[in-house]
């Protein structure tokens, strides 16, 4: 799972056609902003990364509620929180920000025939 900017410790550049291929289109990007990285690293302890896979999941089950509607970016952190629980602090309560508007009829269409 990639997070070599935190660990690296500088802002680290990847290839257009490497951030093109992912499904959360809010999140391609080949670098991190100065401004951001810099608070990433005054309020950010760990990154916990998902796949494609669990994005989808995620997705289709966000869109069982017709009330809710997740872009694919606004539904990587729910995904964590459903997939990757294990890696997450302890914590006696969790809030994952689920934001959409942002989504493609066809792609909504489509999760909703899973």
């Amino acid at each position: 799972m990639r997070k070599p900017a935190l660990r690296a410790g500088r802002i680290v550049s990847f290839p257009a056609e490497q951030v093109s291929q992912t499904l959360a289109d809010g999140l391609r990007t080949q670098s991190i902003g100065a401004i951001n990285f810099e608070h990433i690293r005054a309020y950010v302890d760990d990154i916990v990364t998902v796949t494609e896979d669990e994005i989808r999941q995620t997705l289709r089950l966000l869109s069982a509620n017709a009330k809710t509607v997740a872009e694919p970016s606004g539904a990587v952190a729910p995904a964590a929180f459903l997939f990757r629980a294990s890696q997450l602090p302890k914590t006696a309560m969790n809030v994952a920000i689920i934001s959409g508007g942002n989504i493609d009829p066809a792609l909504h269409t489509l999760l909703k025939g899973f």
